[in-house]
């Protein structure tokens, strides 16, 4: 075989493990999105474990940053609930309770806010959601029994 056929041939080789490459990266990407519009809540894989601690157990909590225009149309979407911040709580211009708690927002640092959590009775993180609309907050409430952000915690 001479050079310029062997070259032909290693090149439609290559083109070939190349197309199915991306067959199967596509493949992948479907059955990611057919996953996700089955499940739209999105994926919970385990129970959160986070602990608030006892001044905010009970309450439905929202931890968030006055520079994030999502944070501000959440907070001002409930009614009863805690708003866990690191800045100043001047910083807000809301009826809810703003607490700055430097071991608290530590917790939830590490998630993009807002971060809407139902804590129990002993201040630990029982549901998670980091809302991505403003009208989610809603459904969220709805979903966990809370009502006027009261929660009613089953035994």
């Amino acid at each position: 075989m001479n050079p310029g056929t062997a070259f032909a041939v290693l090149t439609w080789v290559a083109i070939l493990v190349l197309f199915l490459g991306l067959a199967a990266v596509l493949r992948e990407v479907r059955l990611l999105r057919a996953t996700v519009a089955r499940d739209p809540g999105g994926f919970s894989a385990a129970q959160p474990d986070l602990v608030l601690g006892p001044r905010f157990a009970g309450r439905v909590v929202l931890a968030a940053d006055s520079g994030c225009p999502l944070c501000v149309a959440v907070a001002r979407r409930l009614t009863d609930a805690v708003l866990l911040t690191h800045e100043s709580p001047d910083v807000w211009d809301t009826r809810l309770d703003v607490v700055r708690d430097r071991e608290a927002w530590r917790v939830v640092s590490h998630l993009a806010p807002p971060v809407l959590m139902l804590v129990d009775a002993a201040g630990r993180v029982a549901r998670v959601v980091l809302p991505v609309r403003e009208e989610q907050v809603d459904d969220v409430l709805d979903e966990w029994g809370v009502r006027g952000d009261r929660v009613r915690l089953d035994p």
